[in-house]
């Protein structure tokens, strides 16, 4: 009985040993399945990042079109109204040529070359309108030469007076005030001079007179005209060589017309008398009225101040083109 039992148990003992192999055999499958599929993974994500796509193939037109030439120099002459783009070599990005010495217009060239350089910068000078006039251009009637009055006297008001504020001649010359007329300029003095007295120290060439809008609006006509023959006769005696000019007062645009007293019938008229008054005293009678008119009969917006009466700078330009060419010989 004994060695029965001893003879089970030695059985009970290899069946449990087995069934540990078997579960250690098991286990160990398992894991070498598990092992086997991550490496698979892993060389499977290898072989995706290290896929290499193609670089694109370009066509023998293509590269060449792509090929870099070496840079065009550009030489830019500047010129009054041009400028010279002067091309010496084949340009960049292209296998066109440029023929030397092309001439293109000032305002065209940033847009046409294709360096995209830029003109060099050049610092304005600034001048004074009297400099200004001296350069004359083929720009027609607002020419003058600002030298051919360097020794005339010019008598008026407000609107004379611009021609010593803006530059165009010094004080000495300008013999004007606001608010003066032919019926004060005889007797009124500045700077310690009257106007026959200025006259009889310069002994000028030419003197302009341009008198009158002030008192247009409250002052009879006749008596103005009068009053400027007048002083015309002072002056004759002060500098009896000078030729004396009489320039029509300037016209008043619709604006002013419409809410002043000036208006441009009496405008008309009172010119009309100093033109008689004029040839009665031995002076030059110089209509400026009708060069700064527009076609509707008022004082043109290219020539009139805000106020209708006053000068813009285009005005003074006019009106000494305009007095050069008639007196000069």
């Amino acid at each position: 009985m004994r060695k029965k039992k001893k003879t089970s148990n030695s059985l009970d003992i290899w069946i449990v040993i087995a069934v540990l192999l078997a579960i250690s055999v098991i286990f160990l499958m398992i894991v070498g399945i598990r092992y086997i599929n991550d490496e698979q993974l892993e060389t499977m994500a290898d072989t995706q990042v290290n896929i290499i796509e193609p670089a694109p193939q370009t066509s023998a037109a293509e590269k060449e079109t792509t090929t870099t030439s070496p840079a065009v120099p550009i030489t830019v002459t500047e010129t009054s109204s041009e400028t010279t783009v002067e091309t010496t070599e084949t340009q960049a990005t292209t296998t066109e040529t440029t023929t030397s010495g092309t001439e293109v217009p000032a305002s065209e060239t940033s847009a046409a070359t294709t360096s995209e350089t830029d003109a060099p910068e050049t610092t304005p000078i600034e001048t004074s309108a009297a400099e200004a006039a001296v350069q004359t251009t083929a720009a027609g009637s607002d020419t003058y030469d600002i030298s051919y009055f360097s020794n005339d006297l010019f008598i008026g008001d407000s609107i004379y007076t611009g021609l010593y504020l803006y530059g165009y001649f010094p004080k000495s010359q300008v013999f004007a005030a606001v608010g003066m007329g032919p019926n004060t300029a005889s007797t009124v003095e500045i700077d310690g001079y009257t106007a026959a007295g200025r006259a009889k120290e310069m002994q000028p060439p030419h003197i302009f007179i341009m008198l009158g809008t002030n008192g247009l609006a409250y002052l009879d006509a006749s008596f103005m005209a009068d009053s400027m023959k007048t002083l015309v006769n002072g002056l004759h005696e002060a500098s009896p060589e000078s030729e004396i000019c009489i320039i029509s007062i300037p016209p008043v645009t619709y604006e002013h017309e419409l809410g002043g007293n000036e208006t441009m019938a009496k405008v008309n008229k009172y010119n009309s008398l100093l033109e008689t008054a004029a040839g009665e005293c031995g002076a030059t009678y110089l209509d400026l009225c009708s060069r700064l008119q527009s076609d509707s009969g008022y004082f043109s917006s290219k020539y009139a101040e805000a106020d209708g009466l006053h000068f813009l700078g285009a005005a003074y330009k006019k009106m000494l083109s305009f007095l050069q060419n008639s007196t000069q010989q």
